[in-house]
């Protein structure tokens, strides 16, 4: 009779480092990111970052609606909605509001600039 493996990741050998994917399948993931994430609001900008990175970033727009939309992509995937309070590229009082979150091995990082005229404090 066969014996079972009962090798444990700390006893065995490391597993390998899976090799970085190219920005031609970032892209086609991010589609299927966007898939995922039917009937959610879109983000205004995405970027891709390609080898070595392996992240997308999705801005959304400087508006208080954001907040509803970033807390909607971050209930969707699992992620906490986080807030600091910094200021924008105009020296102008904001709230920097995120959900930072992996989809299939790739960070994705929601974020908006909420003006601070926007959200009242």
């Amino acid at each position: 009779m066969g014996s079972l493996d009962t090798t444990t990741p700390t006893s065995g050998p490391a597993p390998q480092e899976i090799p970085p994917i190219s920005t031609r399948e970032l892209a086609v993931g991010l589609v299927d990111l966007f898939s995922k994430a039917d009937g959610l609001a879109m983000p205004r900008y995405v970027f891709i970052y390609g080898p070595p990175a392996q992240e997308f970033a999705l801005q959304f727009a400087p508006a208080a609606a954001s907040y509803r939309s970033l807390a909607a992509w971050a209930q969707r995937f699992g992620a906490v909605l986080a807030t600091d309070d910094p200021t924008d590229q105009h020296g102008q009082p904001c709230t920097y509001a995120r959900a930072v979150f992996k989809f299939f091995g790739v960070e994705v990082t929601a974020y908006a600039f909420i003006p601070v005229t926007e959200t009242g404090s």
